[in-house]
């Protein structure tokens, strides 16, 4: 039986449009293939790549709530998947500001809230379910640390 690892391995070998499909797919039945990077913890943010674009980002938190204008700007017609990104007990994306408690902030252009209530490794964490939940390959974002 495969492991989390051997889909991931394995992902990297498909070609583009079918990994699109995969992610999006594990997305959708709730398989999670992302990572936590605890040693994110205490890096400082000199940028993101993303896309062979480099974005200017000055935190974790920049670079995720960049990341969401992005994805939400680019695949408005998939902006739906966001709300199924979230935690046992905790919404992560509303259109309603009242359903966080501290530390959210609105995406530009849309009416959708994030929680940005977070340590470095879990908004990188949010980051790549993001890119999973789009189809968009997580290994297309790179933190450029300062």
């Amino acid at each position: 039986m495969a492991t989390l690892d051997d889909i991931r391995n394995n992902m990297g070998k498909m070609p583009a449009k079918e990994k699109e499909l995969a992610l999006s797919l594990f997305a959708k039945i709730g398989i999670d293939l992302t990572t936590r990077n605890n040693e994110l913890t205490g890096t400082n943010v000199g940028g993101f790549i993303f896309q062979n674009k480099t974005h200017p980002a000055d935190s974790h938190k920049d670079v995720f709530l960049k990341l969401t204008h992005i994805l939400l700007r680019d695949y408005p017609e998939k902006k739906e998947v966001v709300f199924k990104i979230q935690g046992r007990t905790k919404k992560y994306f509303s259109t309603n500001p009242a359903d966080f408690k501290h530390g959210y902030e609105k995406i530009r252009g849309t009416n959708i809230y994030v929680d940005t209530n977070e340590n470095a490794p879990q908004l990188n964490r949010r980051c790549q379910r993001l890119l999973q939940a789009f189809g968009v390959d997580p290994n297309n974002l790179i933190i450029i640390s300062s």
